[in-house]
């Protein structure tokens, strides 16, 4: 045996044991610590088990539970405890402590999330101690989970006043078109996704009946608010579904439009007047801040201001409802589901490959969705949406 071959193999060896005494020791530190949490609980609840206080808590024995660890699902012995009701009976006591470590990430959870920030499977494998293979069962079956989870949700219960409803392209040959809604407390929902070839009317047919079939109502008290960019797709298949539904125009989508055909010394200017338009109230005041803009584009290029009259009635949609200017700033334009898609292109955008025949685009999107929605806040202006909903309402009966 070389010297080489002499002093590295036992320092190999040295390694792998103390990788697997430092392992160990480590499930040693996580099971102790979860047993002493229980166990306090229990104690402030009925006293030591020397000492029982008198109160309407005692203890019932003890039970196995799982909980999921990185090292897959592991048995715990936990004490019961029961509770005297008012009625004479006694029920269960659901332990905090225990619900807590119920809800901990389990290895399948916390591949997930480093795959979601950009972590290869064997880069995953290697930090949590497995091979890549389980990464990826690991991988395939929560995600599958949680997107079975994101369609199985009851939308029912949405009191929705409005609708956005955009497109991302994971490739060149696929498109997803994605529905948020924003119900009368000012709440946003990621409703669900539709795959197709391209942002076509089908597509965004095929996700409304899908929305439709899980529940999803419009008030008969009032019509629908749907912002969308300039997509006639879009805006065909809302008219199938909704035919009265108001559809305001995102003024960005306009803005990117117009400027395109304007020369860059204008551009500033028209910016400008778009602006003011964004902050005026009314119906009114919405059309005297369009006339003036569309006054100016028509001196400097034609083929602007043909872009932007024929826009008309889709930008001014809002203004003509004629409800506080706090809320321009949430309905005149698709920013809230253009920051899901921004969100959504930060998860898939690191998928080099999609396979078309399997549920891959599925998963992925319904993992980026809910990582979305879990940062979501009520919309600027909510405590307005009242009167948004009176405008709609106003607008059907008369």
């Amino acid at each position: 045996m070389s010297k080489l071959t002499g002093t590295q193999a036992p320092a190999q060896a040295g390694i792998e044991d103390f990788n697997g005494i430092f392992q160990e020791r480590l499930r040693g530190i996580v099971r102790d610590g979860l047993l002493a949490m229980f166990e306090q609980e229990v104690t402030e609840l009925c006293g030591p088990t020397y000492r029982p206080t008198a109160s309407k808590y005692r203890r019932a024995g003890s039970e196995m539970v799982k909980i999921d660890t990185t090292e897959g699902r592991e048995r715990f012995s936990k004490s019961r405890v029961r509770v005297m009701k008012e009625d004479g009976k006694e029920s269960e006591v659901r332990l905090k402590s225990y619900a807590a470590a119920k809800q901990r990430k389990g290895m399948f959870d916390e591949v997930l999330e480093a795959m979601c920030h950009g972590a290869s499977g064997n880069g995953v494998g290697k930090m949590l101690g497995v091979s890549a293979s389980t990464v990826c069962v690991g991988w395939k079956e929560r995600s599958r989970e949680l997107l079975a989870e994101f369609r199985a949700r009851d939308l029912t219960g949405i009191d929705m006043v409005a609708m956005m409803i955009d497109g991302v392209f994971p490739s060149k040959e696929r498109c997803v078109v994605v529905a948020l809604a924003i119900d009368v407390e000012g709440n946003k929902h990621l409703l669900d996704f539709e795959e197709g070839s391209s942002e076509s009317a089908e597509v965004v047919k095929g996700l409304l009946a899908k929305i439709t079939a899980r529940g999803l109502k419009v008030g008969t008290d009032r019509r629908l608010l749907v912002v969308r960019d300039g997509s006639e797709a879009i805006a065909k298949a809302v008219r199938d579904f909704w035919p009265d539904a108001v559809q305001q125009e995102c003024l960005v989508h306009v803005e990117r439009v117009v400027c395109g055909k304007l020369s860059y010394k204008h551009q500033k200017e028209f910016v400008g007047k778009m602006n003011r338009l964004r902050a005026v109230q009314g119906a009114d005041a919405g059309e005297e801040a369009f006339d003036e803009m569309l006054k100016f584009v028509s001196s400097k290029n034609f083929a602007a201001a043909e872009a932007l009259s024929a826009r008309r009635d889709g930008i001014l949609a809002f203004h003509r409802l004629d409800v506080p200017a706090t809320l321009n700033v949430t309905f005149l334009s698709t920013n809230h589901i253009e920051n899901v898609i921004r969100n959504t292109r930060g998860v898939i955008g690191r998928v080099c490959r999609w396979q078309a025949h399997s549920d891959q685009m599925e998963r992925w999107m319904g993992v980026a969705l809910l990582r979305a929605q879990s940062g979501f806040r009520r919309v600027r202006g909510h405590g307005q949406l009242g009167e948004l909903a009176a405008a709609l309402g106003r607008a059907v009966v008369g």
